[in-house]
């Protein structure tokens, strides 16, 4: 009976290294905030710049959240998992996870905990830390780009009545025609885009980056290029439209 538990119990692990894989191997990047939520000041023990060290260490392309992002992640922001540490220490004991979040704020994965009963904090958190990646080393990360049975082509995008080209696949859509929106606070960092009937059109998730927001419910992004806000869509066959918002903040 305990053999058989033990088998199945271990059965369950690899199921879920296997998932967690398929799960993460999507992702081109992974952002790491310059601040945790734990902490009172920017690479506090040097965390942070550990972590984006660590996940380099697996294979990832890490970011800190205060860098220039890269062309595909402005233009897809579905490509990134958002990184945090979280502290679930005790009095005696040092527990801190990871925590990956995917473009619509849903936990895609968390790693084991970390443990240290170090009483120094940066010595406590290092450790921790180190040990919570730990977790890291049955996924075997390998970047592989969702693929669309669609092929792609350089094709042209309308940009606000402009033609610009860029990678995307056939049969691009043309979007809507702009609607004026106006952007409403929802909490301290997200915003709603309303249009002149009151209805929300868009809601925008901070993504820890300035002037770029993920937008609910969607891949898409958000962000200020040369002066205007944009929105950058990914369809479901593989296409992206990217058109310049009427949007007063």
């Amino acid at each position: 009976m305990i053999k058989k538990i033990t088998f199945v119990f271990a059965l369950l692990l690899t199921i879920q290294s296997v998932f967690s894989q398929s799960e993460l191997d999507q992702y081109k990047y992974v952002i790491v905030p310059t601040t945790f939520d734990f902490c009172n000041e920017r690479d506090e023990y040097q965390l942070n710049s550990l972590t984006k060290f660590l996940f380099e260490k697996q294979g990832f392309t890490a970011l800190m959240s205060d860098e220039p992002l890269p062309q595909d992640l402005i233009n897809n922001g579905c490509l990134a998992v958002w990184a945090d540490v979280l502290n679930e220490s005790s009095v005696l004991v040092t527990k801190l996870k990871i925590e990956l979040k995917n473009c619509q704020k849903q936990v895609v994965y968390t790693s084991g905990i970390g443990k240290s009963r170090e009483k120094q904090y940066k010595v406590a958190y290092n450790v921790s830390l180190r040990q919570a990646f730990e977790s890291f080393n049955t996924i075997n990360y390998n970047y592989k780009p969702v693929k669309t049975q669609m092929e792609t082509l350089t094709a042209p995008v309308l940009v606000t009545g402009e033609t610009k080209s860029i990678s995307q696949s056939v049969n691009p859509k043309t979007p809507q025609p702009d609607q004026a929106l106006t952007a409403k606070k929802k909490d301290v960092i997200n915003y709603e885009l309303l249009n002149d009937k009151g209805e929300v059109v868009y809601t925008l998730i901070f993504s820890g980056k300035e002037e770029f927001y993920m937008v609910e419910g969607m891949q898409a992004t958000v962000y200020k290029k040369d002066g205007n806000w944009v929105i950058a869509k990914t369809t479901a066959d593989g296409s992206l439209l990217i058109h310049t918002l009427n949007v007063t903040f």
